[in-house]
């Protein structure tokens, strides 16, 4: 919008944005040839009633002829109901491309945002999410509405109006087209001050959403704190500027609107009263000024029209950038995908390999530090440490959430990055801490990643069974979101029978026992000996009695492994596992008490 070449006020870094918005009409050709041909009829259409009205004006109501009167009302009445029948035709085809167009943006952005790496999530929360998509996607939408496809067919208008303005009076014609030069200089200056104004209000509702989404995800914190006239406070604050902001952008949009009133109100007062001259020298007869007037309405109505797209554009712009900007994103599939490796679930034998492993969320510095081990097709591991020595990243990188920055993880003697992602995780069950349930049955969150699987044989083996038997519906009683209507140890009783009912080759259980029973843990043990004793499984836990059972335990200290060996083996030469095991002991006891 400032300097250089412009076509209708939009800046030649955005044309690269108008070209694929534009691009989004492809699939929609044969509605658009139709909408174009029935606005082509239309002002054909619209172009002769001017000159019908001239001649019921001269030779009807100035001759008092009352049959011509007739005839030419009965013509003008049939036009206009012909050309509202093809109003209600465009209006069904452009309803149809607007409607599919929000849908398929939608659904792209929505398919593509499950694609995006963990990171984009730890930066931002569900409701800035929606709210930016949606904003995005009913911007972008309204260059389907009937403005666009008015501005493509008026053309022909401007071209007949003009044509019609020249035979009944040249002079008057100049007059007339004398106002587009001042409408263009004006429409120019309010483009762009209404695009400053709404690239603000984005951001302000951006910064809004993320606010919003952050406060209402801690509003248990809020009620135990008794800070409601705090965050109180803060909204006000917030949507101040929101108000203020969309109060100018209605200002400017209403200067627009008087401008072009004002404009076009003036030109037609100065044609009515060089007009009435003209009739009284006996140059212009009164139906050719009717007739000149309507035809200045064709020259000026689709121009304001035409001018107005930079102002029209100053909303979808900002949105397409901000939309496409996400689209382009790199997801987690990465540049490998289109050559990844297959897996076959049946041949996968489970042995994993970290090889020289290093990572940081930050890139500042090292989290994960040179971490090297072997973990056997079959066998049981277990992962301990203090809170933040790496245990839930080293998780991170194996589920491939997050990539190395420097070594490899190996499933089977291949990089992981290089299989295919879906394959991958087809063959990892996980039940974390922070596990997330959906707000339908139980029977659907257990049987969530396979229809067929034994729904029932995996709640029993998880000991669900035992209090899913007694809700009121059993296993279509509904959760609530994230299994609010659900204890804690519930919650994570059904995430087990939902891993285990997936029956991968590989299974991980990240403080899967925090919150479950001693009974229950027991029944776990047994259960990662028997059901489990042909997968490889990757225990992050402190209890004592599973620690007991595994094959192996890994000790994470400051990102690197401080230590390694067998529940005896540790007990007897670490006091770092001792104090590690003792503490989480001691905390059970008080739980239970």
């Amino acid at each position: 919008m400032t300097g250089g070449k412009e076509i209708v006020f939009i800046a030649k870094q955005d044309m690269r944005i108008l070209k694929k918005v534009l691009a989004l009409f492809k699939p929609y050709k044969k509605e658009i040839a139709a909408i174009i041909i029935i606005m082509l009829v239309s002002a054909g259409i619209n172009m002769i009633i001017p000159l019908i009205s001239k001649q019921m004006m001269d030779k009807g109501i100035l001759e008092k002829n009352v049959l011509m009167v007739i005839k030419f009302s009965i013509a003008s009445l049939c036009l206009i109901l012909l050309d509202q029948g093809f109003g209600m035709l465009e209006t069904k085809y452009r309803a149809y491309i607007n409607s599919l167009m929000s849908y398929e943006l939608s659904k792209n952005a929505f398919r593509h945002i499950l694609k995006l790496k963990m990171k984009y999530f730890n930066n931002t929360n569900f409701a800035e999410v929606m709210n930016n998509v949606n904003m995005d996607v009913t911007n972008i939408s309204k260059i389907s509405d009937r403005g666009t496809f008015f501005i493509v067919t008026q053309v022909f208008r401007i071209i007949g109006g003009i044509i019609g303005l020249i035979l009944i009076d040249w002079k008057l014609t100049i007059l007339v087209l004398s106002i587009i030069p001042l409408r263009y200089k004006l429409v120019k200056y309010l483009a762009k001050k209404r695009r400053d104004m709404f690239e603000k209000y984005m951001e302000y509702n951006r910064e809004f959403s993320s606010w919003y989404g952050d406060t209402i995800s801690g509003v248990k914190e809020i009620k135990l704190w008794g800070i409601h006239r705090l965050k109180l406070g803060e909204f006000i604050k917030k949507q101040r500027n929101i108000i203020k902001v969309n109060i100018n952008l209605n200002i400017v949009d209403k200067l627009n609107e008087l401008s072009e009133s004002i404009v076009f109100q003036v030109i037609i007062s100065v044609l009515y009263i060089l007009g009435v001259n003209m009739i009284i020298s006996g140059s212009l007869t009164v139906g050719g000024l009717f007739a000149f007037v309507t035809y200045s309405v064709y020259v000026t109505g689709p121009m304001s029209a035409i001018l107005n797209i930079g102002y029209n554009f100053s909303n979808i712009i900002p949105s397409a950038k901000r939309l496409f900007n996400l689209m382009e994103m790199e997801c987690e599939y990465g540049k490998v995908a289109a050559k990844a490796i297959r897996l076959d679930r049946d041949s996968t034998q489970g042995s994993i390999k970290f090889d020289d492993v290093s990572f940081s969320y930050d890139n500042s510095g090292r989290l994960l530090k040179n971490i090297s081990f072997d973990i056997k097709n079959g066998e049981k591991v277990a992962i301990i440490g203090t809170n933040g020595s790496g245990k839930s990243t080293l998780i991170n990188l194996l589920l491939r959430f997050y990539d190395p920055q420097s070594g490899k993880i190996l499933l089977d003697d291949v990089d992981i990055r290089q299989i295919n992602l879906i394959d991958y995780r087809k063959i990892i069950s996980v039940v974390s801490q922070d596990l997330y349930l959906f707000n339908t049955t139980v029977k659907e969150n257990i049987g969530i990643s396979d229809g067929s699987a034994d729904i029932f044989k995996a709640s029993k083996d998880s000991t669900a069974h035992e209090f899913i038997k007694e809700l009121p519906l059993k296993y279509n009683t509904v959760v609530g979101r994230n299994g609010a209507n659900l204890s804690g140890g519930e919650r994570q009783k059904i995430a087990l029978a939902r891993a285990l009912a997936k029956d991968s080759r590989i299974l991980v259980l990240d403080e899967a026992t925090s919150n479950c029973d001693v009974e229950s843990e027991l029944y776990i043990n047994e259960l990662l000996n028997n059901r489990a004793f042909n997968k490889t499984v990757i225990v992050v836990t402190h209890r004592p009695d599973i620690l007991k059972g595994v094959d192996r335990i890994i000790i994470i200290d400051n990102g690197v492994i401080s230590d390694m060996g067998t529940h005896d083996e540790l007990y007897l030469r670490s006091t770092a596992y001792k104090s590690i095991i003792n503490i989480d002991s001691s905390v059970g006891r008080k739980n239970a008490v």
